[in-house]
């Protein structure tokens, strides 16, 4: 790609072979464009740099999964392309026991909910696992987050209390949740659309603690943005998740919510500085979401609602860089029907924390840097402990 042809890691293999396999299906001539990369490639090839990454960007599992289902380690010499196969095998099975666990916890909580009437809906995580990966070792979950109205949070937070979680932080040694400070807890009430995490530790080896977010606006303060949370709980839909029944957000709702949140998590002071603002798997759920919208024949609904509902802009951030690195996915015509007259906002951050700035550095040069929070001005406002 034109734009990644002067980054500094352009002529890495690691990148390209990491780019290559976080895909959700790789191709049998996909697969063997890899092993060829791997045999020109096998004296000067960085594991550790391209463990690093791939764990960094959360594509681990997935890429191993396919380094394993396509034997991409066989160079048919007898003489291993790819080192410790094992742990590319392990990785996959250990998330999706994993990941297992997690959703046997999350079918109670959908129960619970459920059995007490509260309208709610799924975001992310499970449903993106389970419409688009289809297989539960794929993608890695961390918690479960769910759309409320302000008005049931105390409810909710009673059921949950009911069910052993807390407001809180995993302890430093991993042995209790913490409960945050008066002063976080002020800040958020005043100037965040989220509830503060639940957590609960867990009894199962696989998952050290569950998480619950409560979100109570898909919107950030002060944006155009006009989704309102009833208006988003009058359209979800039923569904089935994690093996039980749940309510997950209109396939509309779903794709802007998703894109709003992409750009919130790009651009936040906060992801940049805890280095997860850029992963490969964010970037993988937007081009899939696309695919499926495009299978849907949702397009004209999706479009209209971004820009019904003033969302317009965030979606074309999302789909604009995930076109960047999964053009097939991301329809021209639909990204150029979103297109704005100012373009400027792409190299912007910090508007969540109430400070814009620009990037110095381009897209190309951010996207495997190890530490972007040097270049960022200023640092985030949002207390967290």
């Amino acid at each position: 790609m034109s734009l990644f042809r002067h980054a500094w890691w352009s002529d890495r293999p690691e990148f390209d072979l990491l780019l290559s396999l976080s895909r959700i299906e790789v191709t049998t001539s996909e697969a063997e464009r890899c092993r060829r990369l791997l045999r020109d490639h096998k004296n000067d090839f960085d594991w550790g740099l391209f463990i690093d990454q791939a764990g960094r960007h959360k594509v681990l599992p997935l890429v191993g999964r396919h380094i394993v289902r396509h034997n991409l380690h066989n160079g048919g010499d007898g003489i291993p392309l790819i080192p410790y196969r094992w742990l590319h095998n392990s990785v996959y099975f250990a998330n999706k026991r994993r990941n297992e666990v997690l959703g046997q916890e999350f079918a109670v909580l959908f129960g619970a909910l459920n059995a007490a009437g509260v309208p709610y809906a799924v975001r992310k995580g499970p449903v993106i696992a389970e419409t688009l990966y289809r297989d539960p070792g794929l993608r890695r979950m961390n918690d479960l987050d769910l759309l409320i109205d302000r008005d049931d949070a105390e409810r909710v937070g009673d059921i949950l209390a009911a069910h052993g979680y807390t407001q809180g932080r995993l302890s430093a040694d991993g042995t209790s949740i913490e409960p945050f400070t008066r002063s976080t807890q002020a800040f958020w009430r005043m100037h965040v659309p989220n509830e503060l995490p639940y957590a609960k530790l867990s009894d199962r080896e696989e998952v050290d603690v569950f998480f619950v977010d409560l979100c109570l606006s898909v919107s950030k303060p002060r944006s155009k943005e006009t989704l309102t949370t009833r208006d988003l709980l009058a359209r979800r839909r039923p569904t089935r998740l994690c093996g039980a029944d749940a309510y997950a957000l209109a396939l509309e709702d779903q794709f802007v919510d998703l894109c709003l949140h992409f750009r919130k998590e790009a651009t936040s002071r906060h992801y940049i500085e805890a280095g997860v603002d850029l992963q490969l798997l964010k970037f993988l759920d937007i081009a899939s979401m696309c695919a499926y919208v495009t299978t849907e024949s949702a397009w004209k609904a999706v479009l209209d609602h971004a820009a019904e509902s003033g969302a317009a802009d965030g979606v074309y951030y999302a789909m604009y860089y995930a076109a960047l690195l999964y053009p097939g996915d991301v329809p021209e015509d639909r990204l150029a029907a979103l297109r704005p007259d100012d373009l400027g906002f792409l190299e912007e951050y910090g508007a969540v924390d109430g400070r814009v700035e620009t990037w110095d550095l381009s897209f190309a040069d951010r996207l495997f840097a190890r530490d972007r929070s040097g270049a960022v001005r200023g640092s985030s406002t949002v207390p967290r402990v």
